[in-house]
Protein backbone atom coordinates (compact mmCIF):
# COMPACT_ATOMS: atom_id res chain seq x y z
CA UNK A 1 0.00 0.00 0.00
CA UNK A 2 1.32 3.52 -0.89
CA UNK A 3 1.62 5.97 1.76
CA UNK A 4 0.72 9.51 1.03
CA UNK A 5 2.51 12.90 2.31
CA UNK A 6 0.18 15.06 0.87
CA UNK A 7 1.58 18.74 2.22
CA UNK A 8 0.05 22.19 1.65
CA UNK A 9 1.77 24.99 -0.08
CA UNK A 10 3.49 27.20 2.74
CA UNK A 11 1.86 31.28 2.67
CA UNK A 12 2.13 33.93 0.10
CA UNK A 13 1.76 37.45 0.93
CA UNK A 14 -2.02 37.55 -1.19
CA UNK A 15 -3.45 34.76 1.82
CA UNK A 16 -2.88 37.44 4.67
CA UNK A 17 -4.53 40.03 2.36
CA UNK A 18 -7.39 38.44 1.63
CA UNK A 19 -6.84 37.66 -2.40
CA UNK A 20 -7.50 34.42 -3.79
CA UNK A 21 -4.09 33.34 -5.58
CA UNK A 22 -5.26 29.80 -7.33
CA UNK A 23 -2.53 29.05 -9.74
CA UNK A 24 -0.53 31.91 -9.73
CA UNK A 25 3.16 32.54 -9.67
CA UNK A 26 3.79 33.65 -6.33
CA UNK A 27 6.69 33.65 -3.43
CA UNK A 28 6.37 32.29 -0.34
CA UNK A 29 6.47 35.56 2.57
CA UNK A 30 8.51 34.63 5.69
CA UNK A 31 6.05 33.16 7.29
CA UNK A 32 5.31 30.75 4.93
CA UNK A 33 8.79 30.08 4.36
CA UNK A 34 8.42 29.00 8.07
CA UNK A 35 5.97 27.40 7.64
CA UNK A 36 7.36 25.12 5.00
CA UNK A 37 10.60 24.77 7.11
CA UNK A 38 8.98 23.64 9.79
CA UNK A 39 6.91 20.96 8.59
CA UNK A 40 10.16 19.76 6.20
CA UNK A 41 11.86 18.91 9.47
CA UNK A 42 8.66 17.00 10.80
CA UNK A 43 8.47 15.17 7.49
CA UNK A 44 11.79 14.06 7.11
CA UNK A 45 11.07 11.56 9.92
CA UNK A 46 8.40 10.08 7.64
CA UNK A 47 11.34 9.34 5.24
CA UNK A 48 9.29 9.94 1.87
CA UNK A 49 10.97 8.10 -1.29
CA UNK A 50 10.12 11.34 -3.75
CA UNK A 51 8.68 14.52 -3.36
CA UNK A 52 6.04 15.69 -6.52
CA UNK A 53 4.82 18.59 -6.65
CA UNK A 54 2.33 21.87 -8.98
CA UNK A 55 3.84 24.31 -11.06
CA UNK A 56 3.53 27.03 -8.39
CA UNK A 57 6.48 29.30 -7.27
CA UNK A 58 5.33 29.03 -3.40
CA UNK A 59 4.65 25.29 -4.04
CA UNK A 60 8.01 24.43 -5.77
CA UNK A 61 9.54 26.42 -2.72
CA UNK A 62 7.81 24.23 -0.23
CA UNK A 63 8.92 21.21 -2.14
CA UNK A 64 12.10 22.14 -2.26
CA UNK A 65 12.82 22.41 1.37
CA UNK A 66 10.65 18.75 1.87
CA UNK A 67 12.92 16.96 -0.83
CA UNK A 68 16.63 18.72 1.01
CA UNK A 69 15.16 17.72 4.39
CA UNK A 70 14.30 14.00 3.32
CA UNK A 71 17.45 13.65 0.98
CA UNK A 72 15.15 12.93 -2.12
CA UNK A 73 14.51 14.57 -5.64
CA UNK A 74 12.20 16.70 -6.36
CA UNK A 75 10.33 16.84 -9.22
CA UNK A 76 7.24 18.96 -10.68
CA UNK A 77 4.53 17.52 -12.38
CA UNK A 78 2.31 19.59 -14.45
CA UNK A 79 -1.26 17.97 -13.33
CA UNK A 80 -0.47 18.45 -9.83
CA UNK A 81 -1.11 22.40 -10.62
CA UNK A 82 -3.17 24.59 -7.92
CA UNK A 83 -7.06 24.97 -9.25
CA UNK A 84 -7.20 28.12 -11.64
CA UNK A 85 -9.76 30.75 -10.20
CA UNK A 86 -9.75 32.33 -13.54
CA UNK A 87 -10.61 36.09 -13.34
CA UNK A 88 -10.80 35.90 -9.36
CA UNK A 89 -7.27 35.39 -9.02
CA UNK A 90 -5.60 37.97 -7.46
CA UNK A 91 -9.25 39.45 -6.50
CA UNK A 92 -9.72 40.82 -2.66
CA UNK A 93 -12.62 38.53 -1.26
CA UNK A 94 -14.55 41.95 -0.44
CA UNK A 95 -14.28 42.93 -4.40
CA UNK A 96 -15.33 39.20 -5.31
CA UNK A 97 -18.27 39.83 -2.75
CA UNK A 98 -19.08 42.83 -4.10
CA UNK A 99 -18.82 42.10 -7.76
CA UNK A 100 -19.95 38.11 -8.51
CA UNK A 101 -22.34 38.30 -5.29
CA UNK A 102 -24.58 35.50 -6.21
CA UNK A 103 -22.13 33.28 -7.63
CA UNK A 104 -19.64 33.70 -5.53
CA UNK A 105 -22.58 32.72 -2.67
CA UNK A 106 -23.87 29.55 -4.56
CA UNK A 107 -19.91 28.82 -4.41
CA UNK A 108 -19.37 28.48 -1.01
CA UNK A 109 -22.78 27.30 -0.82
CA UNK A 110 -21.92 24.16 -3.36
CA UNK A 111 -18.50 24.14 -4.36
CA UNK A 112 -19.09 21.87 -6.53
CA UNK A 113 -21.87 23.58 -8.58
CA UNK A 114 -19.81 26.38 -9.93
CA UNK A 115 -17.34 27.58 -12.35
CA UNK A 116 -15.04 30.58 -11.75
CA UNK A 117 -15.04 33.25 -14.19
CA UNK A 118 -12.64 31.32 -16.93
CA UNK A 119 -11.62 28.97 -14.03
CA UNK A 120 -11.99 25.37 -13.79
CA UNK A 121 -14.55 23.40 -11.87
CA UNK A 122 -13.68 21.67 -8.48
CA UNK A 123 -14.64 18.60 -10.25
CA UNK A 124 -12.40 19.29 -13.06
CA UNK A 125 -9.31 20.31 -11.05
CA UNK A 126 -10.38 17.13 -8.87
CA UNK A 127 -9.98 14.61 -11.67
CA UNK A 128 -7.02 15.66 -13.07
CA UNK A 129 -5.47 15.85 -9.84
CA UNK A 130 -6.45 12.43 -8.98
CA UNK A 131 -5.28 11.22 -12.32
CA UNK A 132 -1.37 12.64 -11.64
CA UNK A 133 -1.60 10.72 -7.99
CA UNK A 134 -2.74 7.89 -9.61
CA UNK A 135 0.34 7.78 -12.19
CA UNK A 136 2.69 8.56 -9.20
CA UNK A 137 0.47 5.73 -7.25
CA UNK A 138 1.38 3.51 -10.09
CA UNK A 139 4.98 3.72 -10.00
CA UNK A 140 5.40 3.38 -6.32
CA UNK A 141 3.78 1.08 -4.58
CA UNK A 142 4.30 0.60 -1.07
CA UNK A 143 6.33 3.64 -1.32
CA UNK A 144 6.14 6.68 0.97
CA UNK A 145 5.66 9.70 -1.42
CA UNK A 146 5.17 13.14 -0.46
CA UNK A 147 3.03 15.87 -2.57
CA UNK A 148 2.73 19.49 -2.17
CA UNK A 149 0.10 21.44 -3.75
CA UNK A 150 -1.77 24.65 -3.75
CA UNK A 151 -4.40 25.52 -0.87
CA UNK A 152 -7.14 24.51 -3.12
CA UNK A 153 -5.82 21.45 -4.82
CA UNK A 154 -4.94 20.27 -1.16
CA UNK A 155 -8.63 21.01 -0.03
CA UNK A 156 -9.63 18.79 -3.23
CA UNK A 157 -7.75 15.86 -2.41
CA UNK A 158 -8.81 16.53 1.93
CA UNK A 159 -11.91 16.82 0.77
CA UNK A 160 -12.29 13.58 -1.57
CA UNK A 161 -9.54 10.81 -0.18
CA UNK A 162 -10.01 11.56 3.31
CA UNK A 163 -13.71 12.76 4.11
CA UNK A 164 -14.96 11.21 0.96
CA UNK A 165 -17.36 14.16 1.24
CA UNK A 166 -17.12 18.16 0.27
CA UNK A 167 -18.50 19.01 3.46
CA UNK A 168 -15.50 20.83 5.20
CA UNK A 169 -14.01 21.79 1.91
CA UNK A 170 -14.57 25.07 3.01
CA UNK A 171 -12.92 24.82 6.24
CA UNK A 172 -9.69 23.03 4.51
CA UNK A 173 -9.47 26.34 2.16
CA UNK A 174 -10.32 28.99 4.58
CA UNK A 175 -7.72 27.78 7.31
CA UNK A 176 -4.09 27.00 7.42
CA UNK A 177 -3.95 22.59 7.00
CA UNK A 178 -0.70 20.84 8.57
CA UNK A 179 0.13 17.75 6.25
CA UNK A 180 -1.94 14.88 6.48
CA UNK A 181 -0.78 11.46 6.26
CA UNK A 182 -2.30 8.66 4.81
CA UNK A 183 -2.73 5.21 3.21
CA UNK A 184 -3.48 5.00 -0.77
CA UNK A 185 -5.73 2.46 -1.85
CA UNK A 186 -4.62 -0.32 -3.44
CA UNK A 187 -7.24 -0.40 -6.23
CA UNK A 188 -6.60 2.25 -9.07
CA UNK A 189 -7.72 5.66 -8.27
CA UNK A 190 -10.46 6.96 -10.01
CA UNK A 191 -12.46 10.73 -9.50
CA UNK A 192 -15.27 9.10 -11.25
CA UNK A 193 -15.91 6.52 -8.92
CA UNK A 194 -14.51 8.25 -5.77
CA UNK A 195 -16.34 11.79 -5.90
CA UNK A 196 -18.83 12.22 -3.51
CA UNK A 197 -21.74 14.71 -4.35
Amino acid sequence: MTKLILIPAGQTDWRPQGRLAGDTHLDLNEFGHRQAVLMAQEIRGLSPRLVRCGPEQATKQTASLVAHEAGVRLRTVKDLREMNLGVWQGLMLDDIKERFGKVYRQWRAEPLAIEPPEGETVIVALTRLIEALEKIRRKHVDETVAIVVGQFASAILRSQLIDHSFDKFWEYVDNDQPFQVMDLPDAPLSAATSLSV
